[in-house]
Formats: structure tokens, sequence, C-alpha cells
């Protein structure tokens, strides 16, 4: 099983919206976290990272296999999250 790690960005910006939205996206998180490989591989300058697509809100996380830890980069509106 992989171990998570959720960056301050993605702390902040999931406490931002909400209640509702936030039990989506933290079951979303478990999800990931059962299946890492679960969201679509980005590319270009995010090439590495993943984006998880929960209505109009995405998850972005990156995952090292060797270590087996899935970092979760930040969450929001898929207008704002891949800037």
């Amino acid at each position: 099983m992989y171990e998570l790690r959720i960056s301050a960005q993605a702390r902040k910006r999931l406490k931002q919206i909400s209640k509702r939205r936030q039990a989506a996206v933290l079951s979303a998180i478990r999800e990931i976290k059962e299946d890492p490989f679960i969201g679509k591989p980005l590319t270009r300058e995010l090439t590495g990272r993943f984006s998880y697509k929960l209505g109009v809100f995405r998850i972005i996380y990156k995952v090292n296999k060797k270590d087996k830890i899935i970092e979760i980069i930040t969450v929001g509106h898929r207008v704002t999250v891949y800037n």
C-alpha cells in the first residue's frame, strides 16, 4: 500500500471548498490511495503528475513507485488547478 502525503497548498485549497465537496474529494483521495494510477497522466510541463477528475474539480498528484508515496500537490476547480 502507498503512503499518502498532502501538501500545504492542497490542504489550504481543500479548506476553501464546501463541506459537501470536501467529502467527495476525500473519498476520491482514498480511491487514489488504493490505485494510484487511476488518474490521467499529464503531459508537457506537468509530466510525471496525474489528474483525477471529480466533476469540475481536479486532484493533481505525483506517484513515487520506488518509495511507494503518493503526494497530493493541489486540489481545486479545473480552471485554476493547472496554473
